[in-house]
């Protein structure tokens, strides 16, 4: 996957293009490799000072697709804060 640098406030979005129609999707965001609490929407805003100092932190998104009884998982491209 490719890199994509972000500035603080931007909102990043999972991309849902390519998935049958009807497929039930549910999302995941990642910061520094972990999950955090309240990332489960299909778009999550970049935080930045003066509430954290997010410089270099990395945001990825892993959307979950159900259709017809099977799962599949996708993975955004990263999304590295600088400024």
């Amino acid at each position: 996957m490719s890199t994509v640098y972000v500035t603080p406030g931007t909102i990043l979005g999972a991309n849902t293009y390519g998935w049958p129609k009807g497929t039930k999707l549910e999302y995941r965001w990642f910061l520094n490799g972990k999950i955090f609490a309240g990332g489960w929407h299909a778009t999550t805003k970049v935080w930045g000072p003066p509430a954290v100092d997010s410089k270099g932190d990395k945001f990825v998104v892993r959307v979950k697709g159900t259709y017809g009884g099977k799962i599949s998982y996708r993975f955004s491209r990263t999304y590295v804060v600088r400024y």
